[in-house]
């Protein structure tokens, strides 16, 4: 019986860890959704910029000491055919994704990259600060809470496929989705990320793949 409550109570602190950083990483961008609505107020602007950033902080910080905890694989060095092996098979699962997504539910973009182009162009430091969050702080934050801690905390070292499965639907729930097939495009995306972190052993090629694809997409928001 003692070792029942254990493993509950065990997996219970697990769930526990994964579900607080979940709820961290949604606040960030309603400090910049709260800037927006008074894009005339800079004080305002700076006082939000600054609360972005020191919560990201927070959660790099912390996520990162548990990461290292708990952390199953032997640390690996950057791996740039993996990195562009995964680059590349984003691109083309999002097209594939993005394709369908349009075909039956007629939406150009999905639900999540529409209320991030919202954000943009409302307040000048607010979208700097974002913009710049964007392929530094973000990837590096959502790395560690859903490859780092999420796939190690859960599964065995040598586990492959229930790792990637489960990483991919809490990162597509982190994400804002309104048809089926956008919810399998952030599902795919988190798929491929698991992949490349479980076989490279790294977090950095993953944050690195990350954080290009997120640059590109912004700087696509931005140029349009």
């Amino acid at each position: 019986m003692k070792i029942q409550k254990t493993k509950l109570g065990s997996w219970l602190y697990r769930v526990g860890i994964v579900a607080l950083f979940f709820l961290l990483i949604q606040v960030p961008p309603v400090a910049v959704a709260i800037a927006n609505r008074h894009p005339h107020n800079q004080e305002l602007a700076v006082g939000l910029a600054v609360i972005f950033v020191v919560i990201f902080l927070f959660i790099i910080t912390r996520a990162r000491r548990l990461y290292h905890r708990y952390n199953q694989l032997a640390g690996g060095a950057v791996n740039l055919g993996l990195v562009l092996l995964g680059y590349l098979t984003l691109i083309v699962g999002m097209a594939v994704f993005g394709w369908l997504n349009q075909y039956f539910f007629h939406q150009t973009q999905t639900a999540n990259n529409e209320i991030i182009r919202q954000l943009l162009n409302h307040n000048r430091i607010i979208t700097v600060v974002f913009v710049l969050s964007s392929f530094t702080l973000t990837p590096v934050a959502e790395e560690l809470i859903f490859r780092g801690l999420l796939t190690n905390l859960f599964f065995r070292p040598n586990a492959l496929w229930s790792k990637m499965v489960l990483s991919g639907i809490v990162f597509s729930l982190a994400h804002t989705s309104t048809t089926l097939v956008s919810f399998l495009l952030y599902c795919f995306m988190g798929m491929v990320l698991t992949y490349v972190y479980r076989q490279s052993g790294s977090l950095k090629n993953s944050i690195l793949i990350h954080g290009i694809n997120n640059f590109v997409a912004v700087a696509i928001m931005l140029f349009r």
